[in-house]
């Protein structure tokens, strides 16, 4: 078994891996950047992503999961790796 000896850090892995799905999953009208740090928009207007709620990733994390999915299965279908 390999675990982290360090669970802060897959807590922050899984963290970050969360951010990056709900930013590839949030349509381009609803997302940007500003000087390299990415953003979407939310009720508080445009927040960078690291400085997105609990709440709001909570909020948007499920729906982003579920687009995931779909992306992979349609890769998988159409034969892409």
């Amino acid at each position: 078994m390999n675990h982290s000896m360090n669970p802060n850090i897959d807590a922050e892995k899984a963290h970050q891996a969360a951010l990056k799905l709900i930013y590839r999953h949030t349509h381009q009208d609803y997302k940007g950047m500003r000087e390299g740090v990415k953003e979407i928009l939310t009720l508080r207007g445009l927040v960078a992503l690291d400085e997105l709620t609990e709440s709001e990733v909570a909020d948007r994390l499920p729906q982003a999961l579920k687009k995931e999915i779909q992306r992979q299965a349609a890769r998988a279908t159409s034969g892409v790796e």
